[in-house]
């Protein structure tokens, strides 16, 4: 099941990115300030959280700020049903547009945005740190 986060989530989010280092570690009383023209949503599996994706909207664009899906949980379709979710909120809300970046060594997240429909659209060098590396920038249009 896909639906909003709760403040009752706070923890299982903790622990759900403190198990996935190349994961943005928004910490609990960091999630409030998600508020306003940005959308968190989870997946939940048998009462708990198994994924999540943070995402803003500014006028007709999104950036996806954060998408994580817990180790026990890949590839049985999860990320893919909160991209999916995060599609339908955005054509909703008349974005054209989706961004998000990734670093470009990792070639499954890579690789799973290019089939859920991502292209390459620039990248940002020395983006990322620990290690020191690149971001490619994916773009998605809304039909």
């Amino acid at each position: 099941m896909i639906r909003d986060f709760t403040e009752a989530d706070a923890e299982s989010i903790r622990q759900l990115l403190s198990a996935i280092p190349e994961a943005p570690q928004w910490l609990p009383h960091e999630l409030g300030a998600l508020e306003g023209n940005s959308v968190f949503r989870v997946a939940e599996e048998n009462g708990k959280v198994s994924g999540l994706l943070i995402f803003r909207i500014v006028a007709d664009e999104a950036e996806i700020l954060n998408l994580a899906v817990e180790a026990g949980w890949r590839r049985q379709g999860i990320a893919s049903r909160l991209i999916e979710d995060a599609f339908a909120a955005c054509k909703a809300a008349g974005v054209r547009t989706i961004f998000l970046e990734v670093r470009d060594s990792n070639k499954a997240a890579r690789n799973f945005y290019v089939r859920m429909g991502f292209t390459e659209n620039s990248r940002r060098p020395k983006y990322y740190r620990e290690p020191l590396e690149d971001a490619l920038v994916l773009m998605h249009s809304i039909q």
